[in-house]
């Protein structure tokens, strides 16, 4: 069985894309494992962040949640401050560089997940 080079281009993709998805869960439990006091005691008074802190005695999913929580509150801050779930003293708080990789971590998994959607649209549709 040969593939054509739109099926390997098609495979390939799939590949890294899932290959990202997985590197993206083992840095959100790196960030879980080495910054989370950090970021417990920055987002004291954001409700948003303290109330699900129940994640955080689930174990290592619960943590990682804890982690794609904070990183789509610091992504999309001025949509959580409006709502009243995220203080922006807090975000203030929070160090410039743990800010900065919470934010691409949000949106490197966004791309991921656009991209994922993208593959199986052009399965659906017999492009590929």
């Amino acid at each position: 069985m040969t593939l054509s080079t739109a099926d390997t281009l098609f495979l390939v993709l799939g590949v890294i894309d899932i290959s990202g998805m997985f590197a993206g869960i083992g840095y959100m439990r790196f960030l879980a494992n080495t910054k989370m006091d950090i970021l417990q005691r920055c987002f004291k008074n954001s409700w948003g962040v303290t109330n699900g802190y129940a994640f955080g005695y689930g174990g290592v999913w619960g943590r990682i949640m804890i982690i794609g929580r904070i990183s789509g509150y610091v992504a999309f801050s001025t949509f959580y401050i409006k709502r009243g779930l995220l203080s922006p003293d807090d975000l203030k708080e929070l160090p410039v560089p743990l800010k900065q990789k919470l934010i691409a971590l949000q949106w490197f998994g966004i791309i991921l997940l656009a991209v994922m959607f993208g593959l199986a649209l052009l399965a659906e549709f017999d492009v590929v």
